[in-house]
């Protein structure tokens, strides 16, 4: 008997330190997992403020080109007291393009930009017959070129003027574009790129986890088998050896006490645990009744201990519209110890005890005491991570500033408009606005007050058009308006969409009221005329992609501008809208 018993002690202390053992590595896997995840998120935060720095740099070159060939031919047209300021204007943009075309090439770290540009784009800057770098450079010298010269030379038929009025809206605009869309689609490539690797990550260390867990469980139900085994051999000993009745049973008494000692400190071990665990530890009996609430759970949910024993957990903790639902559930669990609850991790909306909702990760597990189904639930407050997981998407797909769609969420937006207008026969229409007077007000009253005019331009622009239509933020003072679901007849879609442009062109050019604070001292508010120029284009129901469509409604803009500025122009019609 001896020799018998200090054999299972043996095989149980075996079977204890292998348990041990793949506990720590499946502790191992879960902390890989954890880190994996950590690493994963920065990297793709890192790569969308390293793409979105890139986008801008690019985006602020085409805008510069545009406003240096304006500029320039502001300097040609304006009266000679004038063309000093214009001057300074002028050389000011194109320093600036200057110093972004060389960050874009070599890196910049005040700007954000990399060391050294990709493959693809260094083929966009360096070969070919017409190479983007060239284009630029030559740019730059002919701007320069034409502020070296004299008032008295600058004409209309002057060969710098005329060089940078040609190349600025066409070769060098549409090798700006090709160029920014190769950042952008870079940029995309790279997150997903990550992101794919993340969830492979993620699928490996979760096959290795569940074949830790059958690993473990695989010699419990070994050695439960054998225990049941033992049992039956010592009761047909007891019928057949009645004489050696009273010494097994002082054995099995023996056994009994040692056995409830471990029990006792197992339950004392568990509370120990559950005293300094972070997580909420809540066991509930079949009756649904709260039979052990830990000091998390206290901290978490706002009961204490003596507050919710032999409280309904559900009536407690899960939100009205919720507890009916959770109680049916419950039900099944309770006569089965099964439910489309056990043995899963899921996140659900709790409720604190002063009646604030909140998101909590709950796992439940399923153990049998006195004959019934008892259920223990580990509840995790998640608000944090949900906030970041918010902040995340909001930082990747709105502006900062005015709270609209960014460049990227409308590039996807209008992709969905192009696919839906082809479904369903009906035309949509894309406007691009550009404000007419801003940087005079920004030179004047400085960022701060432009801010406030652009966050006032998108509540307008919001209020002109319909809940499920889009105002996106493209740059700057640069605005995007998608108009979707109009009329399966061209004419019919041109009309109504003109009608939206004459209602916002109306509605920016309202005088605006922009409050400012110096100093912690509110001071009068500053008034402000503030027009828009307006490309607007049809949809058009062939193959086009959304970087042609901007292209179109963004060369209608600008002609929109040659006709005198705050007015409607609609592309390929030979009038204003």
């Amino acid at each position: 008997m001896d020799s018998s018993g200090d054999l299972h002690s043996s095989q149980d202390l075996r079977i204890g330190r292998a348990l041990t053992n793949r506990y720590l590595v499946a502790l191992s896997l879960v902390a890989a997992l954890s880190t994996a995840a950590w690493w994963s998120m920065h990297r793709v935060i890192s790569e969308q403020k390293t793409t979105a720095a890139i986008v801008n740099v690019s985006g602020r070159q085409r805008m510069l080109s545009q406003r240096t060939a304006l500029f320039a031919e502001l300097l040609e047209e304006a009266a000679n007291p004038q063309r000093p300021e214009l001057r300074l204007k002028l050389g000011d943009s194109i320093r600036l393009m200057e110093r972004s075309h060389r960050g874009l090439i070599h890196g910049d770290a005040e700007m954000g930009l990399p060391g050294a540009p990709s493959s693809a784009v260094r083929a966009l800057y360096f070969d070919g017959a017409d190479p983007l770098d060239e284009q630029v450079r030559t740019y730059i010298k002919t701007v320069d070129a034409l502020l070296a010269l004299d008032d008295a030379r600058l004409n209309h038929s002057t060969p710098e003027l005329q060089y940078i009025l040609r190349s600025a809206p066409t070769t060098l605009l549409k090798s700006l574009d090709q160029m920014v869309g190769q950042y952008q689609l870079e940029g995309e490539t790279s997150v997903r790129r990550i992101q794919l690797l993340e969830t492979t990550f993620w699928g490996i260390t979760l096959l290795l986890l569940a074949l830790e867990a059958w690993l473990i469980f695989r010699p419990i139900v070994t050695h439960v088998r054998a225990m049941i085994g033992k049992l039956q051999h010592a009761t047909d000993e007891l019928q057949s050896h009645r004489g050696q009745l009273q010494q097994l049973v002082e054995q099995r008494t023996a056994e009994l006490e040692s056995r409830t000692e471990a029990l006792a400190q197992s339950e004392e071990k568990f509370r120990l645990v559950s005293t300094v665990a972070k997580d909420a530890i809540v066991i509930i009996n079949p009756q649904d009744r709260v039979i052990y609430w830990n000091p998390a759970a206290t901290e978490i949910f706002g009961y204490e201990s003596a507050q919710v024993i032999g409280m309904n957990l559900h009536r407690l903790i899960a939100p009205e519209r919720f507890q009916a639902h959770a109680q049916s559930g419950f039900q099944q669990f309770s006569t089965s110890g099964t439910g489309n609850f056990v043995g899963k991790t899921l996140e659900l909306t709790a409720m604190r005890s002063n009646g604030q909702e909140f998101p909590i990760e709950l796992s439940v597990s399923a153990f049998r005491y006195r004959e019934a189904w008892h259920a223990m639930g580990i509840l995790r407050d998640i608000t944090q991570r949900k906030e970041t997981e918010n902040r995340v998407r909001q930082l990747a797909f709105y502006d900062e500033l005015t709270k609209l769609p960014n460049r990227r969420l409308l590039i996807d937006r209008l992709s969905q408009a192009i696919a839906s207008s082809r479904r369903s026969g009906r035309y949509a229409a894309v406007m691009f606005l550009d404000l007419d007077n801003f940087k005079p007000l920004n030179d004047a009253f400085g960022h701060e007050v432009g801010d406030l005019l652009l966050v006032e331009v998108g509540k307008r622009l919001t209020r002109c058009v319909r809940e499920f239509d889009t105002v996106a933020r493209f740059g700057g003072d640069e605005f995007v308006v998608l108009l979707h679901d109009l009329d399966v007849d061209r004419d019919a879609s041109s009309s109504q969409a003109a009608v939206v442009a004459e209602k916002i062109r109306a509605t920016l050019a309202v005088p605006y009221s922009l409050g400012v604070s110096a100093g912690g001292d509110v001071m009068a508010p500053v008034q402000h005329q503030c027009n828009a120029s307006i490309g607007l284009v049809l949809l058009d129901k062939e193959a086009e992609t959304p970087h042609e469509i901007l292209k179109r409604a963004d060369a209608a803009m600008y002609e929109a501008k040659k006709s005198g500025r705050n007015a409607v122009w609609m592309a390929d019609a030979a009038v204003p809208a």
